[in-house]
């Protein structure tokens, strides 16, 4: 039977990809290859860039279900996505917060470039917080933030993130400096208050030097110390965060 079938000439196919389907195969594996690669790398990126699912569909501008699918294989990423991926991967931290601030409105980046897509105002809150180390200038502009789109903030959604982040403490310092009175927040800050962590923090500063951290802390705002946060933002000398 076998002999049979193979004087036939009836397309053979096996695990080596041989017989008239050969091609045929190695395309489809030479594109899941493609896929998994593709894959990987946006993967990597939001990775790299510490950006949740929703945060990075935003920046690249597309919806969270199709980031997923982007980044199990299931899509290809476009030419459009791929000039996305790689100007975002170009563009720093400090530039794209940046950025956001400009498309949102803050006055102190009005002269920068705005971000393409205006970003959701309590993702890009967490982002930054987020962050060991960034320009002074951009986390001073928390306060706005929180200020100017406290209607639209998701404060349950903040208190959360917080938590699973451990900046439980930057978060309640941004939100009582921000100084909005609203049921919302002042659910979050009790809780916050509760989840506060017992270890010191700074307002986006890690790299802080010893010295400047002794300083610090006895020049500090009364609710600086509070909120365990290495920070003049509070202080008489000080406009919001600094």
């Amino acid at each position: 039977m076998t002999n049979a079938i193979a004087s036939s000439g009836a397309p053979r196919v096996d695990g080596r990809g041989g017989g008239a389907y050969g091609p045929a195969l190695l395309i489809v594996r030479q594109i899941c290859v493609i896929l998994q690669i593709v894959a990987e790398d946006v993967q990597q990126w939001r990775t790299r860039s510490k950006l949740t699912q929703v945060e990075a569909a935003v920046l690249l501008g597309v919806s969270q279900p199709y980031l997923s699918l982007l980044e199990s294989g299931a899509r290809p990423l476009t030419l459009r996505l791929r000039s996305r991926l790689t100007a975002e991967n170009r563009d720093t931290g400090d530039d794209r917060f940046r950025a956001q601030l400009s498309a949102l409105g803050y006055e102190l980046f009005a002269h920068l470039r705005p971000a393409r897509l205006k970003p959701r105002a309590d993702s890009l809150l967490v982002s930054i917080l987020s962050q060991p180390d960034l320009d002074a200038r951009v986390v001073a502009a928390l306060p706005w933030l929180v200020r100017t789109t406290a209607k639209r903030l998701d404060f349950t959604w903040l208190v959360r993130q917080a938590k699973l982040r451990n900046i439980a403490n930057r978060m309640g310092f941004v939100l009582e400096l921000a100084g909005v009175e609203s049921v919302g927040m002042s659910a979050a800050l009790r809780e916050l208050e509760a989840a506060r962590l017992l270890a010191e923090t700074t307002l986006c500063w890690d790299a802080m030097p010893t010295a400047v951290r002794e300083w610090m802390r006895g020049h500090r705002s009364a609710m600086a110390a509070r909120w365990n946060v290495l920070s003049r933002a509070g202080t008489a000398e000080s406009t919001d965060a600094e």
